[in-house]
């Protein structure tokens, strides 16, 4: 079948998870010996991997695929017109789904979850030598929790050299700490144990980030689907994650509560998400080090079935046969 695949500029950069997600979409149907062109008016279908409002329909007798992540339980208004204008509409959770048919969608609506690529995948047992080191991707998107990450870990551990926070920003970071007065705390100053990386990093990099630390901690509010936790697992690392949201929820070590709430970002997330609990975080964080070695034995058995249920050519196959 011949694919037309239309996104955004990041929807083809590899640093962050919107590209992971569209070139993991591109292999995986080329692979399955689909062509695929891009934004081209000739093709049996087009596959619009990109926010609503940008939708691309190209002649009327194209079958048109709306692909749209999201992370909170409603939708911008304007989206929904473009949306219904579609053959069928596609999520990356059954969650998601959900929304979707609650926010008036009446376009068929089909879940195709993103999958894994092999250089995430470990076999080996993780150990602790040395200081215990936890590990955060997600600045400088807030909703990520990075500053909730940071607080927990002061918290616990103020600037005890045995432990190490590592925040991971795509080149920028809102890391923001106010002290009792409401001053601005030079986090990084302070706590020397806490470090910050803002340089972009290939796949080959962040798996070695992942492999020097030994807890990645996410608590996020919501997420269109969640790359970081995912990959994390694939290597065999404990993950702290909230799984309100996670449709991989079953594969997390260490599962962060949380509780309905109204978002604290309406204009770009309107809505409820889910509000990580703090007082959770904390006792996860220290579970994790209590209980490392049966927490790493755990996600090492994970990653097997982890693999056969997020193989990106099995879930492309899945998501497409219906087309073909």
């Amino acid at each position: 079948m011949h694919i037309s695949f239309y996104s955004s500029e990041s929807g083809f950069n590899a640093t962050v998870g919107y590209g992971q997600a569209g070139m993991g979409i591109v292999s995986s149907l080329q692979s399955l010996g689909h062509l695929v062109t891009l934004n081209n008016p000739e093709a049996d279908l087009q596959l619009n991997f990109i926010q609503p409002i940008h939708y691309k329909f190209n002649r009327q007798d194209q079958y048109t695929i709306g692909y749209t992540p999201w992370e909170s339980t409603e939708l911008p208004m304007y989206w929904l017109e473009n949306m219904n204008k579609c053959d069928e509409v596609w999520s990356t959770s059954p969650l998601i789904s959900a929304w979707y048919k609650s926010a008036g969608i009446t376009a068929p609506i089909k879940t195709y979850q993103h999958g894994l690529h092999d250089v995430w995948k470990n076999t080996k047992v993780r150990r602790v030598d040395g200081k215990f080191k936890f590990l955060h991707i997600g600045e400088p998107a807030e909703r990520k929790g990075g500053n909730m990450v940071i607080q927990a870990f002061i918290n616990l551990f103020g600037d005890n050299p045995d432990y190490q926070l590592t925040i991971k920003a795509n080149e920028m970071h809102q890391i923001r700490q106010r002290d009792m007065f409401g001053n601005f705390i030079p986090i990084f100053e302070k706590y020397p144990n806490i470090k910050l990386i803002t340089k972009q990093m290939s796949d080959d990099e962040l798996v070695q980030l992942m492999h020097d630390h030994h807890v990645m901690v996410y608590p996020s509010w919501g997420e269109g689907f969640g790359f970081i936790p995912l990959q994390a697992m694939a290597t065999a690392m404990p993950t702290i994650c909230t799984t309100a949201w996670a449709p991989y929820s079953d594969f997390i070590t260490l599962k962060l509560e949380s509780r309905v709430q109204d978002s604290l970002w309406p204009l770009m997330h309107p809505g409820k998400m889910f509000e990580p609990d703090m007082e959770h975080l904390q006792l996860l964080m220290l579970d994790s080090i209590n209980s490392y070695r049966d927490h790493t034995l755990t996600a090492l058995k994970n990653t097997t079935k982890l693999y056969e249920q997020y193989d990106w050519i099995k879930l492309t196959e899945k998501a497409f046969k219906h087309l073909t």
